[in-house]
């Protein structure tokens, strides 16, 4: 390997690509919050349209190619598409397979992420709770019982009447998204999922582990550790979780 092509003067450990909604503006966040020394995040940005197109999801992902021309071009070592309901749509092997085939890079999805960090967990039933609407909740339970995942409960919590639309989920507080878990909370479940990149819940996952006595999983959180996996690093990071201590 010639010396020069092995030099990244901040990223000496691993750059990792990153691709989420326009709106999304938690993960980026999160991500740099949980990254070690000497691993860069490097983003790239889908359009979405929530209040203009019937179907913003599928509007937004039409923008995927320019997103792993772009990443490829800053020769980032793994991609990591970040958006939870999106990367539900499709098995993960599936997305695995476009983004390698477009930019010869591996990467990782959100929903690939969750179901690793789950089988990790030794997990067969959960909880989960979101800031989407019910019918995405809904999808998202039918996502998981396609992969033999038990849901035990599901809830969402809807502050703004902009979240029907996918908007907004930022604006959930961390405090409300302690209050969540809590409510979705219930002895069948071996673990309780928090989801959506771009609802604040890194700030809160140590202390609602502390409150439930169980995993909690974030998809930033599950993301970020799977990329990091993916790398080949082993960093065990402290107010991440069970998760990222224990795998």
């Amino acid at each position: 390997m010639q010396t020069v092509s092995a030099y990244s003067p901040y990223g000496w450990k691993a750059k990792i690509g990153l691709i989420i909604p326009s709106t999304n503006t938690v993960n980026e966040p999160e991500f740099w919050r949980m990254a070690p020394e000497g691993v860069t995040i490097h983003t790239a940005r889908l359009h979405f349209r929530p209040k203009e197109v019937e179907d913003p999801l599928l509007d937004m992902e039409a923008h995927l190619p320019r997103a792993y021309a772009e990443l490829a071009g800053a020769e980032v070592d793994l991609i990591a598409f970040s958006c939870t309901a999106s990367t539900m749509h499709r098995p993960p092997e599936v997305w695995e397979q476009e983004i390698r085939a477009a930019t010869g890079l591996p990467s990782v999805t959100v929903a690939g992420a969750v179901l690793e960090a789950i089988h990790k967990l030794g997990a067969r039933t959960i909880a989960f709770g979101t800031p989407y609407p019910e019918k995405v909740n809904e999808h998202e339970k039918a996502f998981f019982e396609g992969r033999g995942i038990r849901v035990a409960k599901h809830a969402n919590i809807i502050l703004s009447p902009e979240q029907q639309r996918l908007r907004h989920m930022s604006r959930v507080p961390p405090e409300a998204v302690f209050r969540l878990a809590q409510a979705i909370d219930t002895p069948e479940a071996d673990l309780v999922f928090l989801s959506c990149t771009d609802m604040a819940s890194l700030p809160m996952i140590d202390r609602i582990e502390q409150a439930l006595g169980k995993p909690c999983i974030t998809s930033s959180q599950v993301t970020f550790w799977q990329a990091l996996r993916r790398a080949g690093l082993k960093d065990r990071l402290e107010g991440c979780g069970r998760l990222f201590r224990d795998h």
